[in-house]
């Protein structure tokens, strides 16, 4: 079977058309798929007029009120940004649970179903602090991308300003101990912290100078002098 394309006009065969769904009905373009690439050639150098009429809102608009885009007509696209801007803003409110999907596919490569067996594994709490919070965040290795647990907001900033370095966070916690307990600078101790009744580390420190002990971390520098 064949048909006309009504661009060059040639016969050719139907696999060389493109299908197009439109109200759940599928039907061939009526240009073939060669005129079709032709079409989608680089339009922004071409001569551009000063502005545009926005094909959702009507309204007559300087070139700059539209994104850009190559392929399109004067190099915009052919809504305006603030119409684009609302018309997302509409699909987000109606469909906010496929946007949150996408963002989480795009951003962590997990679907929405893996984040909430996620969040139930974790009873809805930041897998540091224990805090319970209904936004959770996606915590992932930035070098690697993998995808570790979730955390909550300061957490998750906590950890990216630390720069994701252990030794940062050790001397973090010396730190504020000597700050918080001037009289025991100098002396060595130990620090379990705990969740309940489950251990969870074991931090050494004196004054600034720490050793994460069960981490298998000792700076040499900082232990100079001890």
């Amino acid at each position: 079977m064949s048909r006309t394309c009504t661009k060059c006009h040639a016969e050719k065969e139907k696999t060389e058309f493109y299908k197009v769904t439109q109200r759940g009905v599928t039907r061939l373009r009526a240009v073939c798929k060669e005129c079709s690439k032709a079409q989608l050639r680089d339009r922004s150098n071409d001569p551009q007029p000063a502005g545009r009429v926005c094909t959702q809102c009507g309204v007559y608009q300087p070139l700059s009120a539209f994104h850009k885009h190559k392929i399109c007509q004067y190099g915009v696209e052919p809504m305006c940004k603030s119409c684009r801007l609302e018309k997302r803003r509409e699909y987000s409110r109606k469909y906010p649970e496929r946007i949150r999907n996408t963002d989480l596919q795009q951003r962590y490569g997990i679907t929405l179903d893996d984040y909430n067996a996620m969040f139930a594994r974790q009873e809805g709490k930041c897998a540091i602090c224990g805090t319970g919070d209904k936004k959770l965040v996606v915590d992932h290795d930035h070098a690697t991308g993998r995808v570790r647990r979730l955390l909550c907001s300061l957490c998750n900033a906590m950890l990216g300003c630390a720069r994701e370095n252990i030794q940062n966070i050790a001397y973090a916690i010396a730190y504020l101990h000597a700050d918080q307990h001037p009289q025991e600078a100098g002396a060595l101790i130990t620090l379990t912290f705990a969740r309940g009744d489950t251990p969870l580390e074991s931090v050494s420190v004196r004054a600034r100078k720490c050793r994460v002990a069960s981490l298998g971390y000792q700076d040499q520098q900082h232990d100079q002098g001890e």
